[in-house]
């Protein structure tokens, strides 16, 4: 709480309204829940095309966990077993920094090919 007592405007709604779609969380009573991944760190929310676009990427999704995942496999776990790069490809969704799988813990951060990767990054924003 003290971060919230020292900047209050920091957690503030914003202007723009939209969703963070995760994928893959699960709640299990042995274990305890799992927090989804990232996918999708901010859609927005604004006209009809924004709900078709969020109702083909969900459509997509299970198409692609019926095609890939094995028999009694959670979607999670599917992305675990295949790996995170090849599901975001096989639904043409490109890698942001924003995504995450556990807070702090994985920030999908690789310094071997950094530069190249924030350089496409910067010109995706740019063009956008």
């Amino acid at each position: 709480m003290h971060c919230l007592n020292v900047m209050p405007g920091a957690l503030l709604p914003g202007k723009d309204k939209g969703v963070t779609i995760l994928v893959g969380g699960k709640g299990v009573l042995k274990i305890g829940a799992s927090m989804g991944t990232v996918v999708i760190p901010f859609m927005k929310m604004e006209s009809d095309d924004d709900f078709e676009k969020l109702n083909d990427l969900s459509r997509s999704i299970l198409d692609f966990f019926a095609e890939n995942a094995l028999e009694h496999e959670r979607t999670g776990e599917m992305i675990e077993r295949i790996g995170l790069v090849n599901f975001l490809e096989g639904l043409d969704i490109e890698i942001d920094p924003s995504m995450i799988v556990h807070p702090r813990t994985n920030p999908y951060f690789r310094s071997d090919d950094w530069d190249e990767e924030a350089e496409k990054w910067f010109e995706r924003k740019a063009a956008a």
